[in-house]
């Protein structure tokens, strides 16, 4: 272990709390349960990142980089709604399907630490979809419903599917291949109802 690049140790240590954080949460985590993890003693974890705290923090901001990084390229392309929106499904869809712990992951530990998220700054590619939305309405193209809620029910009609799984599962009797089957058909129906309820009236 002493001849091993620091780099390599570093980044060892790093996929695994990345692993064992988006299993088991801040809270449920050890800095001895991401050492196992890694294959390497404690002490090690230690040193390098001198805390689970800086460690977790490290974490959370490259998962959360990953995660909006796509959302928001798409919100800030220069697209039709119409466009716009099934690209915006699909890519959370992509998402959560590579990764899925990571809506528990991202709103747990957001619920339980707020401060983790950056003030809120108007360029956000977030704020220019809402812009682009609020535009649509004023000229009558879609629905007049809020902006922000229809953002909810993007994002509530994706993400709970995702946290429901293990429920879904027990109910319907599913298998793996079975729930992403429902998955695959629950991701054309979000994008269905979308599209009818704001360009349909």
């Amino acid at each position: 272990m002493a001849d091993e690049n620091p780099q390599c140790t570093e980044q060892k240590i790093k996929e695994a709390a990345r692993k064992v954080f988006m299993e088991k949460g801040f809270d449920g985590t050890t800095t001895r349960d991401i050492a196992e993890v890694a294959g390497i003693n404690q002490a090690l974890t230690n040193y390098y990142f001198r805390s689970k705290e800086k460690l977790f923090r490290l974490i959370f901001e490259d998962v959360h980089r990953e995660f909006f990084q796509q959302i928001y390229a798409i919100m800030a392309q220069p697209i039709d709604l119409r466009d716009k929106l099934p690209l915006l499904v699909e890519a959370h869809f992509s998402l959560f399907a590579a990764n899925p712990d990571l809506p528990l992951f991202l709103l747990s530990e957001l619920r339980r630490h707020p401060d983790l998220l950056t003030p809120p700054s108007k360029d956000r590619p977030v704020f220019f979809f809402l812009r682009q939305m609020q535009q649509a309405i004023d000229e009558g193209q879609i629905r007049p419903v809020p902006p922000l809620h229809v953002l909810q029910l993007l994002m509530a009609n994706i993400q709970f599917l995702h946290l429901s799984r293990p429920i879904t599962m027990e109910i319907a009797a599913f298998d793996q291949a079975a729930h992403e089957e429902f998955t695959r058909r629950h991701k054309d129906i979000v994008i269905d109802m979308l599209m009818s309820y704001l360009f349909t009236f």
